[in-house]
């Protein structure tokens, strides 16, 4: 049994396709086949069934999958500590799902501090070293999760707006508002729906964009209202263009946090998270 067997293997078990698990690997669907078929021989039992949907592993296929995602975390945390102790940083790749519009600037100010690295941006959390999320308490950060910071989340409205002089007010009292919603985040969209869930009211978006910086000119527009997250809007408000609000029926701040996904922490690792600390503390 090869290392190289055990990776397509899990791409087939992760597909259950053996097309897409050899477009995964970049190889020829017959090669993958070929390899589990001599999987199977070799082991004396079959892996998957075949169904009319595609694949499905047998009892068999999931006892070795188990085996085979050790074996290949470990394989993957070997080359990494070989890395280290050739003083190679290695590369790092990040998932953000929250704070994306913040991270060009953490990634500007770590290279200035620490030198270029070779960074990758994920989008999902599979396959990332780092995982920079957020939760509406702190009940729900994960297990080994460090949080960095927390924050109010507001309701940010035009200048002009009937309410723009108050400091607070009920998402009841803007239930008849348009409302723009972000979503280019999943996290923040899940952070929205809490909120509107703790006021007992359901959000209706008028407006969906993809991003802060199209939000908050449709914003300045008067095209709307909108969830903000006090410290992201801080520059905007001070233009005064948009006002942010305090909800008074919701609870309404988020929980920043980072987790590392990877099992071996490289140099780079913690040097990325010992700048994130002290980012996140300097905007506290």
């Amino acid at each position: 049994m090869e290392i190289y067997q055990l990776r397509q293997f899990a791409a087939v078990a992760k597909t259950e396709n053996m097309t897409r698990a050899a477009q995964s690997l970049s190889m020829a669907q017959p090669a993958v086949s070929k390899t589990i078929r001599n999987l199977e021989s070799e082991l004396g039992a079959e892996l998957f069934e075949r169904t009319g949907k595609g694949l499905r592993r047998t009892k068999q296929g999931d006892i070795l999958l188990r085996y085979a995602r050790a074996i290949l975390n470990a394989e993957l945390d070997a080359r990494r500590e070989i890395e280290e102790s050739l003083h190679r940083a290695g590369g790092l790749c990040i998932c953000a799902l929250s704070c994306v519009e913040r991270l060009s600037d953490i990634l500007a100010g770590f290279a200035a501090e620490y030198g270029n690295a070779d960074f990758r941006i994920g989008s999902t959390p599979e396959g990332s070293d780092l995982l920079l999320d957020s939760a509406v308490s702190l009940d729900e950060v994960p297990a080994g999760a460090e949080v960095l910071f927390d924050e109010e989340i507001c309701i940010a409205v035009p200048d002009g707006h009937r309410f723009a002089d108050c400091g607070a007010v009920s998402l009841t009292e803007l239930a008849d508002d348009p409302f723009i919603a972000l979503s280019g985040s999943e996290s923040f969209q899940q952070v929205s729906e809490h909120i509107f869930r703790s006021a007992g009211i359901a959000m209706h978006a008028a407006i969906e964009c993809d991003s802060l910086a199209l939000q908050s000119r449709l914003l300045s527009c008067g095209m709307g209202i909108a969830l903000a997250a006090a410290g992201e809007w801080r520059q905007l408000c001070e233009e005064g263009s948009v006002h942010l609000l305090h909800i008074r029926d919701a609870e309404c701040r988020r929980y920043i946090y980072v987790q590392q996904l990877s099992r071996f922490e490289t140099h780079s690792m913690r040097a990325f998270r010992a700048f994130l600390r002290r980012y996140f503390s300097e905007i506290g």
